[in-house]
């Protein structure tokens, strides 16, 4: 089968849930503040919406990564490392840089 083709059983979208990386709903109910909890559950109550709608699980696939990855970012013990090279990037300011084999992907 060549690459252009897709596999019919094989997903394109997937839905992580578990683990410290991939939080449940429940979860990023519980951990997220309140201001960030409330657009949660507004995004998360229109992509069940949009799935109840259609049977498509995708608005759900597309929404809860985003979400996954700020609680992920939240729980890091390296935040406010983290937080600080990002401020430091969007004012265009230089950051301090690591070879790639000695990092460590959330």
């Amino acid at each position: 089968m060549d690459e252009q083709t897709e596999d019919p059983r094989r997903p394109r979208h997937t839905i992580g849930i578990g683990g410290p990386e991939h939080a449940t709903p429940a979860e990023l109910r519980a951990e997220l503040p309140d201001d960030l909890r409330m657009e949660f559950e507004d995004e998360y109550q229109a992509a069940l919406t949009a799935a109840n709608a259609n049977g498509d699980l995708r608005p759900l696939a597309d929404m809860l990564p985003p979400w996954q990855g700020e609680l992920a970012r939240r729980r890091s013990p390296n935040r406010p490392e983290m937080e600080e090279t990002i401020r430091r990037l969007n004012a265009g300011l230089p950051v301090d840089t690591a070879p790639a084999d000695r990092t460590k992907i959330l």
